[in-house]
């Protein structure tokens, strides 16, 4: 029986990556994710960009988590749609994948995985509290059926069988990586995220309840999906601009700790002062106020305010106007020692003007894997991509291609050297400089 009586026989959502979302509302299903939708902790994704800080980068990257959401839950409905053909019995877990879908970054914190820097924990530590604690979604999710706020959190988990249900959900061919490429080369403007989502869908496959790809379809699209994704996390999540801006808002919120100035928002100081070891206290409706409108609001506050903390005060008013800290990127071959050396010589600089260093002067390091065949346990693998052969063997990507092989084996590691601009001048001149960066 569907929850709500509606005279609409259908709901459309005009997405610029997939064209019109539909969702056909005298299906149970797709009935019990337009209600997920309406819920206040959905709609907040609306609020949370899905990019973090990289608009300050990429003026196109003000698309949020809602758009990325909705996306993902497209994708996984195109996946099902696929999959019966192979795996008629997929029919029966259509609402937990569409669900988990729709739902695996609800829990996400202001600036996405930006705040993941600051805070000790994940947001899927709070997309499981989300989908368990006292909410419209959990309330929803009972109503269909008492047992799915367990079973949705089971394979966010990845503790589900069989596997495949949670592939479609975390792997490196899963409706969220297949959205984001595609949405976030959109709106930042560049081509390297085409990924060729059509083509590895139409590829996909069950074996042994994995989740595969069949070689004659799906091989040479997905070699080319994953150097798309290494040139994304190069070119643009990796961007040194991006990592400045990280920086940034980190020592914003250190001296935020730091001060306990009286004007934050009572939300805001929650969400900042949560500790994964005790979200047991965790207050769900002080969370869901907290996005990325309430948190600039309040550097507004802080940048105005007389009484603020002088060092809180500048790094608010820098981050809101866009007066970002410099950034460069240290040559692959200077080793950590190096790096430690030019950090603290660079900090010597800051405090001869004044400046207290630890606030604007810092290294900020990204890092990420291209492909990462993992180990195989039981016999079973999580999230590594399998290749069905014309004899009908299976094997793992890495085995057969030496372009994903040479991937593998890449661990892309930035580090940067952040700095306020106020001392550029002086830190040029510092001999040898110049030949330690990019």
């Amino acid at each position: 029986m569907m929850n709500t009586a509606t005279s609409f026989k259908q709901r459309t959502y005009l997405d610029p990556i997939h064209g019109p979302i539909q969702l056909n509302l005298k299906d149970e299903a797709e009935n019990l994710i337009a209600q997920l939708i309406d819920t206040e902790e959905f709609q907040r994704l609306r609020r949370i960009r899905q990019m973090g800080t990289a608009s300050y980068t990429f003026h196109g990257a003000e698309h949020t988590r809602f758009g990325h959401s909705l996306g993902a839950f497209f994708v996984a409905r195109k996946m099902i749609a696929h999959l019966i053909n192979y795996y008629p019995q997929i029919e029966n877990y259509k609402s937990e994948i569409m669900v988990s879908a729709l739902l695996h970054d609800v829990g996400h914190g202001p600036f996405s995985h930006t705040s993941e820097k600051i805070t000790n924990f994940t947001h899927e530590d709070i997309t499981k509290k989300i989908i368990q604690g006292e909410t419209n979604i959990n309330r929803i999710l009972k109503n269909q059926n008492k047992d799915l706020p367990s079973s949705i959190s089971q394979i966010l988990e990845y503790k589900t069988n069989p596997k495949f249900i949670c592939q479609l959900i975390s792997s490196y061919i899963d409706c969220d990586r297949l959205d984001y490429l595609h949405r976030d080369s959109y709106y930042v403007g560049v081509p390297y995220g085409l990924t060729g989502s059509e083509r590895i869908i139409s590829s996909l496959d069950i074996d042994s309840d994995c989740l595969v790809l069949r070689e004659s379809v799906g091989l040479d699209p997905v070699i080319h999906y994953l150097q798309a994704r290494y040139s994304m996390y190069q070119q643009i999540y990796q961007h040194k601009k991006n990592l400045a801006c990280d920086f940034m808002l980190r020592k914003i919120f250190q001296r935020i700790k730091e001060t306990k100035p009286n004007n934050i928002f009572q939300p805001v100081n929650n969400w900042l002062s949560l500790d994964k070891n005790d979200l047991k206290n965790f207050d769900i409706d002080l969370y869901l106020q907290v996005d990325d409108y309430s948190v600039i609001s309040n550097f507004h506050i802080l940048a105005s305010d007389q009484k603020t903390d002088k060092i809180l005060k500048d790094l608010s008013r820098s981050y809101i106007y866009r007066k970002l800290f410099k950034s460069l990127e240290f040559r692959p071959d200077i080793n950590s020692e190096q790096v430690k050396e030019i950090e603290e010589k660079i900090k010597q600089i800051a405090i001869h003007k004044g400046f207290e260093a630890k606030y604007y002067v810092g290294i900020e390091q990204s890092s990420s894997k291209p492909y990462e065949p993992y180990q195989i346990k039981n016999g079973k693998t999580s999230k590594a991509i399998f290749i069905k052969q014309k004899n009908g063997k299976v094997k793992e990507l890495s085995e057969i291609s030496d372009l994903v092989k040479a991937l593998s084996e890449k661990n892309v590691v930035k580090t940067c050297l952040v700095f306020s601009p106020v001392i550029e001048e002086d830190i040029y001149s510092i001999k040898g400089f110049h030949e330690l960066f990019i």
